[in-house]
């Protein structure tokens, strides 16, 4: 089985640790749609040290928002397992929007991965980081999925999801316990789309 590194980037240096360590046949470079100078130069030196011998591909994310980054991670990482290939995800470069995007997106898909790792920048270790799934059941998500198509009120969720409204009423609770739902008004968050990708 061939292993797929989806890395971010900035700085060279944690990339080529990772490469070092896992020895992978492909790298995804996450890069930012308005990347710097030196992510770019990061790119450009990979390619010419590893790309005769690795597949190394880019793929443009929005800089500053990490829910459609962490749902690029996860198209990404759906299609490296469509192959059969291990997974490993490096969140050691990038802005942190991307690197946080990263790690949701990576926890989107927790179970098709092998590791998530982080290379320290003092001891330039790789650090294992847990694979950690958001546990919401499919009940839950289908009230976060109609909150972003716009029901606006318990009656019609619990309408749309053909259950009661008293149980409409605690999975709302248990929601917004979670930090997925608006703790004032019933709105998805951001952490609540993340949970859905």
């Amino acid at each position: 089985m061939e292993t797929t590194l989806i890395s971010t980037i900035y700085d060279v240096e944690p990339v080529m640790i990772c490469i070092t360590k896992f020895s992978p046949k492909k790298v995804i470079l996450l890069t930012e749609n308005n990347g710097s100078d030196v992510m770019k130069e990061s790119e450009e030196t990979l390619a010419n040290a590893f790309g005769r011998f690795i597949d190394i591909k880019s793929q443009e994310t929005v800089s500053n928002d990490p829910v459609k980054i962490a749902a690029a991670v996860a198209e990404a990482i759906q299609k490296e397992k469509k192959f059969g290939n291990k997974i490993v995800v490096n969140i050691s470069g990038g802005e942190r929007p991307q690197a946080l995007g990263t790690l949701f997106g990576a926890y989107s898909k927790h179970q098709f991965l092998d590791r998530i790792i982080f290379v320290d920048n003092s001891t330039k270790e790789v650090v294992d980081l847990p694979i950690l799934k958001y546990g919401i059941s499919s009940t839950k998500k289908e009230i976060l999925k109609c909150l972003i198509e716009g029901c606006n009120s318990v009656k019609q969720l619990s309408i749309e999801i053909n259950i009661s409204r008293g149980m409409t009423y605690n999975h709302i609770r248990e929601l917004r316990d979670m930090g997925l739902i608006d703790k004032e008004v019933l709105e998805i968050t951001t952490a609540g789309r993340l949970a859905i990708i």
